[in-house]
Order: C-alpha cells, then structure tokens, then sequence
C-alpha cells in the first residue's frame, strides 16, 4: 500500500490560509491516514469476505484509504466520496499510486 500524505499537519494546514491568516481551506483530512481509517482498513485486511464482489462507498474518504483496500480486495465497484476537493485529488492520485480504479 502507497498513500502520499504529509508529515506535519500543522505545515498542511498553515499552507491552505490567505495572507490575513484565516483559513482558506478546511482541515486537510486528505494529507492523512487517520485512526479510524486505518481501522477499518485493518478490519477489512482481516476480513476480506466483507467488500469482495460487493459495492463500496467510503463516505469521507480523505486519503482514500479504505476505499482503495477494498477494491485491493475485490469490491465489485468503489465510490470514494468526499466535500473537499483537495480530498479528490488526493484519493485520484493515491488510487493511481495502488493501481486500483475508484
């Protein structure tokens, strides 16, 4: 499994606000792979019978973790749904790095 994110939260998030300091984007729930994600890609590692030949929507995908473990384990289709548009690209190119389509 390959996921581009970052290392420094504060980085990330200091990047996306306007010269005033305001922030111009939303928390970059995109740039990690946060704990409940990482658990439920752990349950369906453990428990691929779960997505396989199922369809999968990972609502809130951020990274796209979940989403592109399912489809690792053979979901029959993946939608990876999120509001932030950073989150799309993310997911796009995290998808792209496991060779897996969403």
């Amino acid at each position: 499994m390959r996921l581009h994110l970052a290392h420094d939260a504060a980085a990330v998030w200091s990047a996306t606000q306007d010269d005033d300091g305001w922030d111009a984007a939303p928390i970059p729930f995109w740039a990690f792979a946060w704990s409940g994600g990482l658990a439920l890609a752990r349950y369906l590692a453990d428990h691929p019978d779960a997505v396989a030949g199922e369809r999968v929507l990972d609502f809130g995908t951020g990274s796209g973790l979940v989403a592109i473990v399912a489809a690792r384990l053979g979901a029959a289709s993946v939608v990876a749904a999120d509001v932030d548009p950073f989150a799309e690209t993310a997911t796009e190119l995290n998808a792209k790095a496991n060779r897996v389509r969403l």
